[in-house]
C-alpha cells in the first residue's frame, strides 16, 4: 500500500476525483438541517416539496461535477480511489437513476402519506455510498461505500413504517444484508492475508494466480474468492443467494423496490468487476465456475419463479434474479468484451427497471392496493400514456428490437459466443424466451382482458412523473436506436478497468 499522506499536504484535485460524492453528501446534510426548522413553519407537504427540489437540484449539480472529475482523472488519497472511465459510467449511471427516483418520489411519497424530507437524504447517501464503491480500488474503501448504500437503505425498505409487511422487509434485508456482508468482510482478509494489501491493482500486480508460478498462499485466495462472491451474489440477487429478493421486494415500498434492483445492483456488479477482473484476474479459471454456475442457476430459478406469480411486484423481484443471470452470462466472457457487456447491459437495466417501477408504484395507490395481475385490466386503453410506457420498458426487458435490452442482451449473448460459451448461451436464450411469457402477460391484461369490479381511478399525473417516465423511455429507446455511443463508452471504461 501507498503511504499516507498528511492532510495538510492533500493536493486539491483529489477533492475534485470525489467531487459528487461531496456534492451529494452537502445537499443530504442540507436536507437534514432544513427538515427540523421548516416543521415550525410549514406543512408536511410543503415542507417535503422543499427536500425534494434540494435533492432533485443535488442530483443535478453531482452530474455537472462527473464532468469536473473526469477532467481530473487520476488516482486520489494515496491510491484508494481512481477516476477512469470504468468510473465515469458508473457515476452518470447511479445519480441518474437516483434523479429519476427524486423524481417518481415527488409522486408517490404524497400518494402514500408519506411525504418526509429524511427519505431524500437517505436516497442521497445511499448514492454517496455507490458512488465510492464503483470508484474505490482499495478493499476497506469499498466495504466502507458498501455500509454507507446498504444502511440507508435498509432504512429505505422499512419506510412504510406502520405497515407490517414494510417492517418484516427491512428486518429481513438487514439481517440477511448483514449476514453476506460478514461473508464479504471475512473475503477481504483472507486477500489481505495471502497478498499483504487490500490495493486491487497492488494484487494485480503481484501475479495472483493459483497456478505453481503465483502466489503460494493458493488455499487462501480461492476462499477468498468464494467467499466475496457470496457476499456480492446477494447483493445482486444471484441464486442462489436470492432467497430474500421476492419477499423484501414485495413488502418494501415500491419506489424503494424500483431503487434496489437498479442502483445497488449496479454498483454491486461494478465492484464485483473491480475484484475478479482486476485483482483475481490471475486465478479466473478457478472463480470462473463460480459465475457460469450461478448465471445458470439464476436465470432458471428467477424465470419459473416469474411464471407463477400474479403480483407485479413479486415478479419482477424473480426477473430481477433472472436479470442479474444475464450479466453474470457476460461476466463469464472475461476481458474488455465482458465487461463492456457488463456496462452497457446495466445501463439498459437501469432504465428499463426504474421505468417499469414507476409505473408501478403510480398505479398502486394508497397503501400499495393495486399491484396485482387482474388490476391493471384495461389500462392500456384508460389510461394510454402509463400502458404505452409500462409496454415498452417489458418489451425492453424481453429484448424486443428497438429497445436498450434488445442490445444488452445481444451483446451479452455475442461476448459469450466469442468466448465460446455454447451451451450458456444457448441456455441464456431459452431462458429469454420463457420470460417472453409472463412480461407479454401484463401486455395482454392491460390490452385484452376487461376491468373487473368497480374501474380503478388514476392517481393525479404530476409533472416530475410526466418528466421521469420520459427520461427512462427516451433512454430505454436511445440504446435501443442509437447504441454505439454508450457501447464505446463502456469499452472504453472496460479497457481502463483492465489497464
Amino acid at each position: 500500500m501507498s503511504p499516507a499522506i498528511p492532510a495538510s499536504f492533500v493536493p486539491g484535485v483529489y477533492y475534485l476525483r470525489i467531487l459528487p460524492e461531496i456534492v451529494l453528501s452537502v445537499f443530504a446534510l442540507v436536507i437534514m438541517m432544513i427538515e427540523g426548522p421548516a416543521k415550525a413553519i410549514s406543512t408536511g407537504s410543503s415542507r417535503a416539496r422543499l427536500s425534494a427540489c434540494v435533492a432533485f437540484i443535488g442530483c443535478l449539480v453531482a452530474l455537472a461535477t462527473v464532468w469536473v472529475q473526469a477532467a481530473n482523472a487520476g488516482d486520489a488519497f494515496s491510491g484508494m480511489f481512481r477516476v477512469d472511465a470504468f468510473t465515469i459510467f458508473m457515476h452518470i449511471l447511479l445519480i441518474a437513476a437516483t434523479a429519476v427516483i427524486v423524481l417518481l418520489a415527488m409522486d408517490y411519497l404524497p400518494q402514500q402519506g408519506l411525504d418526509r424530507g429524511e427519505f431524500y437524504a437517505l436516497l442521497l447517501f445511499a448514492t454517496v455510498g455507490m458512488g465510492f464503491m464503483a470508484g474505490s480500488v482499495e478493499l476497506i474503501m469499498i466495504f466502507i461505500g458498501l455500509e454507507i448504500s446498504s444502511i440507508a437503505t435498509y432504512v429505505l425498505c422499512g419506510y412504510r413504517r406502520h405497515n407490517a409487511q414494510s417492517t418484516e422487509a427491512s428486518l429481513k434485508y438487514f439481517l440477511l444484508g448483514s449476514f453476506a456482508t460478514a461473508f464479504f468482510l471475512y473475503g477481504i482478509a483472507l486477500l489481505y492475508g495471502a497478498s499483504g494489501t487490500t490495493n486491487l491493482y497492488v494484487m494485480a500486480a503481484h501475479g495472483f494466480t493459483v497456478s505453481p508460478g503465483g502466489i503460494s498462499h493458493a488455499a487462501l485466495v480461492l476462499a477468498a474468492a468464494g467467499l466475496i462472491f457470496i457476499g456480492l451474489g446477494f447483493k445482486v440477487s444471484a441464486a442462489p443467494f436470492q432467497m430474500w429478493t421476492p419477499d423484501v421486494y414485495e413488502g418494501a415500498p415500491a419506489l424503494v423496490t424500483g431503487f434496489m434492483s437498479a442502483g445497488p445492483k449496479a454498483a454491486a456488479f461494478a465492484v464485483a468487476l473491480r475484484i475478479f477482473y482486476v485483482a483475481l484476474q490471475g486465478s479466473s479459471a478457478s472463480w470462473f465456475w463460480l459465475f457460469w454456475t450461478a448465471a445458470i442457476l439464476s436465470m432458471c430459478i428467477g424465470n419459473l419463479g416469474a411464471l407463477y406469480q400474479k403480483n407485479l411486484k413479486r415478479m419482477l423481484a424473480y426477473s430481477s434474479i433472472a436479470q442479474a443471470g444475464y450479466v453474470l452470462v457476460a461476466f463469464t466472457a472475461l476481458g474488455p468484451g465482458g465487461a463492456s457487456a457488463v456496462l452497457f447491459y446495466l445501463a439498459a437495466y437501469v432504465a428499463m427497471n426504474i421505468g417499469a417501477f414507476a409505473v408501478i408504484s403510480h398505479w398502486a395507490h394508497r397503501e400499495e392496493a393495486y399491484v396485482n395481475l387482474k388490476d391493471y385490466a384495461g389500462l392500456g386503453f384508460r389510461f394510454p400514456w402509463l400502458g404505452f410506457c409500462l409496454s415498452m420498458f417489458l418489451f425492453s426487458l424481453i429484448g424486443v428490437p428497438m429497445t436498450g435490452g434488445f442490445f444488452g442482451k445481444l451483446f451479452v449473448f455475442r461476448t459469450a459466443l466469442d468466448a465460446h460459451l455454447i451451451g450458456l448461451t444457448v441456455i441464456a436464450l431459452l431462458n429469454s424466451a420463457l420470460a417472453a411469457f409472463y412480461y407479454l402477460r401484463v401486455i395482454v391484461y392491460m390490452y385484452m382482458r376487461p376491468q373487473e369490479g368497480e374501474p380503478i381511478a388514476c392517481a393525479r399525473n404530476t409533472a416530475p412523473l410526466w418528466l421521469a417516465l420520459a427520461s427512462c423511455l427516451g433512454v430505454t429507446l436511445w440504446l435501443g436506436i442509437f447504441p454505439n455511443q454508450a457501447l464505446q463508452y463502456a469499452l472504453k471504461g472496460a479497457q481502463q478497468l483492465l489497464r
